[in-house]
């Protein structure tokens, strides 16, 4: 009998135990976050007890709060509670960590769209390197209604900021090098702007209907893009080259992207464009030297003693 009485002690105890820190589960929250401009480390006062953590992040418990590393503007983070008694209590929250919508520079582009010099350079690998292997492959993800010079600048951009899986690889016949993805934000997920990545209206950054996914090439330059420099020396692979003819009323302006050296050239590298309609043709991807741009056509040479080149030209959101 004594034994019996033990083992129900030791069950009630159990019971009476497991009851107390049901009662004692306890979740408070203070999620007052600035805006954030770049990625960083955050911290949530926070009181939690007798709880178990899920989300759908990483995420730290201190003693007098919640720590989450590398936080992203715009991010939607998840918290989910669950007391450690038997009888279990919950609790989810969730919010989003705001971006900073501050444009200082008014150049159109809030603040937090602008990469860093890591991301930046993810970005360039991957565009140039799109634009190689659509050279070498077509790819289903160009669709063929915007396959002309602008085009293939908006197709080369909105990749090249996308999550590069494998149903990504499946998809877009991609062949070239692999590389790290952007970090920050990606395509078609951007923070306030969603698709809608090209700006297509002069001035400070007010809301995301001054954005579309569409936008010819005098107005992707003009809106999208800042100038740089009129000298191959201070470009950058990624680059755009922009060319006006005033005499071709139908397309006046052009695009190409300065690709560069690649490591495999001792001169100033190569350039990737479409043509454009050509005749009665819809025009075709070029892949040629810089050098062989005077060759082809002198009014197509990216030199500043040509009065049809404009400059190098680099997305906004590039630093």
């Amino acid at each position: 009998m004594k034994i019996y009485q033990i083992m129900w002690l030791a069950i009630a105890t159990a019971i009476a135990l497991i009851t107390i820190l049901d009662f004692s589960f306890q979740v408070k929250l203070e999620v007052d976050l600035r805006p954030l401009k770049d990625i960083q480390d955050i911290f949530i006062e926070a009181e939690i007890v007798a709880a178990k953590i899920y989300s759908n992040r990483t995420v730290k418990v201190l003693n007098n709060g919640l720590y989450i590393p590398r936080a992203k503007p715009g991010e939607k983070i998840e918290l989910y509670f669950e007391s450690v008694g038997f009888l279990k209590k919950t609790k989810s929250i969730k919010f989003r960590v705001e971006p900073d919508l501050e444009d200082r520079n008014q150049d159109g582009y809030p603040d937090f769209l602008v990469l860093s010099e890591k991301d930046a350079q993810r970005f360039r690998n991957w565009f140039i390197w799109i634009g190689i292997s659509t050279f070498k492959n077509d790819s289903p993800l160009w669709n063929k209604d915007e396959m002309d010079c602008a085009g293939l600048v908006r197709y080369c951009a909105r990749e090249a900021l996308r999550i590069h899986d494998s149903y990504w690889f499946m998809k877009s016949k991609y062949t070239g090098p692999i590389f790290e993805d952007v970090e920050k934000y990606n395509y078609p997920n951007i923070p306030v702007l969603g698709r809608r990545m090209f700006r297509v209206r002069k001035g400070s950054f007010n809301d995301s209907s001054e954005f579309s996914t569409f936008a010819v090439a005098r107005i992707l330059y003009e809106n999208s893009m800042r100038f740089v420099t009129k000298n191959i020396g201070s470009a950058k692979s990624g680059d755009i080259m922009v060319f006006f003819h005033p005499e071709d009323f139908e397309f006046p302006y052009h695009l190409m992207i300065y690709v560069g050296d690649l490591g495999i050239s001792e001169d100033e590298g190569w350039v990737l464009y479409h043509t454009g309609p050509i005749g009665e043709g819809s025009g075709e991807l070029r892949f040629v030297r810089y050098s062989e741009l005077e060759k082809l056509d002198p009014s197509w040479m990216p030199d500043s003693k040509n009065k049809y080149f404009l400059g190098f030209y680099r997305f906004k959101f590039l630093p």
